[in-house]
């Protein structure tokens, strides 16, 4: 009995001071947004017309919070959570973010849009890749992002496409997501009684070997994203769907089994694309597109100035020119900001070799 009562006391004095830590956070918060706002009114005169956001900045404050992040009981990646959706309610107070993503509702890229801007950005779906460049160019949004490549399946072609036309927009910034495939029907029923299989055709390349071994040869439905897949398991009976769990939670589906991806470590990276200025924040990457005849030596033409200065090349994705049946294309992602003296030098030096070079943009590494 005795001990239940020092238990309680305890119990009391510790809540008490949570309390107390709740309040002092809630003014520290408060006087955070009213430093953004002035701020925000600031900027608005000396720049009227850019926007609020500021992807160096908001990625400068995420690295100086999480390498004061050593010996905290929380993890980097509850930090960040926390801290992206801290800042993505002061950036309200001064602008409403509008971001264009692959739609429908549920899908992986809007998991990604959530990841990177927090709950207060208005997230628009799009039909296509296509229309999010679109809606970014024509200025209906402020942002756009787009998946690029998967660690499993490759490359979205679409997007370099999309990329090497348009070149009213910059990418800006990038976001990792990590992929877990769940396995969801809109009833229940059992595995053996399974009419088919839907999703989009990446995600059941994914999956494909989890298939095999627990279901084996059902019938698979290609759709044009996992959250018209989830839509469809609940519209029609004993359909399997491999879905995210944002989709599960919106299209209230039956979960059957998590994390049914062939490879743990399977990531999709995606691009934000806008106008916004991004500068200089000492751990960049940039992108180009390199254009080069179609003729021995090419690709060592294109390499060698980057070997020679010691900038990493992170990707490299060759094949043939669209516009140019002659020429071939590199897409290039390096480390470094196009400001920086040693890669402005290398890529003058690709350029005296005759090639063609289109500068995509220059942005902080994600974290």
């Amino acid at each position: 009995m005795a001990s239940d009562i020092m238990k309680n006391k305890s119990l009391k004095n510790l809540r008490a001071k949570i309390d107390k830590l709740d309040k002092e956070i809630y003014k520290l918060i408060q006087q955070r947004a009213s430093h953004a706002v002035a701020i925000g009114k600031i900027k608005s005169k000396v720049s009227p017309k850019e926007s609020f956001y500021k992807p160096d900045r908001e990625t400068k404050i995420l690295r100086n919070i999480l390498n004061a992040n050593n010996k905290g009981l929380l993890p980097d990646s509850k930090i960040r959570a926390i801290y992206k959706e801290l800042i993505s309610g002061c950036l309200s107070l001064e602008e409403t973010l509008k971001i264009a993503y692959l739609g429908p509702e549920g899908t992986h890229s809007e998991a990604a849009v959530h990841n990177q801007f927090g709950s207060q950005a208005i997230r628009i779906p799009t039909a296509t890749i296509d229309d999010v460049f679109y809606q970014v160019i024509n200025d209906d949004v402020n942002l756009g992002v787009v998946p690029v490549e998967n660690s499993s399946e490759g490359v979205i072609n679409t997007t370099l496409n999309c990329l090497a036309d348009s070149e009213d927009v910059k990418i800006i910034g990038e976001i990792y997501l990590n992929i877990d495939h769940q396995l969801a029907a809109g009833n229940k029923f059992k595995l053996d009684e399974a009419f088919a299989i839907a999703s989009h055709p990446q995600a059941l390349g994914q999956c494909s070997k989890w298939i095999e071994r627990n279901i084996g040869n059902i019938k698979r439905l290609e759709m044009p994203s996992s959250a018209v897949a989830a839509k469809y398991a609940k519209d029609n009976k004993n359909i399997l769907c491999i879905v995210n769990s944002m989709a599960v939670n919106n299209y209230k589906l039956k979960l059957i089994k998590k994390n049914i991806q062939d490879y743990s470590e399977n990531k999709t990276r995606f691009l934000v694309i806008g106008k916004n200025k991004v500068e200089k924040t000492g751990k960049d990457k940039s992108s180009f597109l390199i254009q080069t005849p179609n003729k021995p030596g090419s690709l060592m033409s294109v390499l060698t100035p980057f070997d020679r200065r010691k900038i990493n090349l992170s990707k490299i994705e060759t094949r043939p020119s669209r516009g140019n049946i002659n020429s071939h294309d590199f897409f290039i992602d390096c480390e470094g900001h196009i400001k920086d003296q040693k890669l402005r030098l290398a890529i003058n030096e690709v350029i005296d070799t005759g090639a063609i070079v289109r500068n995509f943009g220059s942005y902080p590494e994600y974290i």
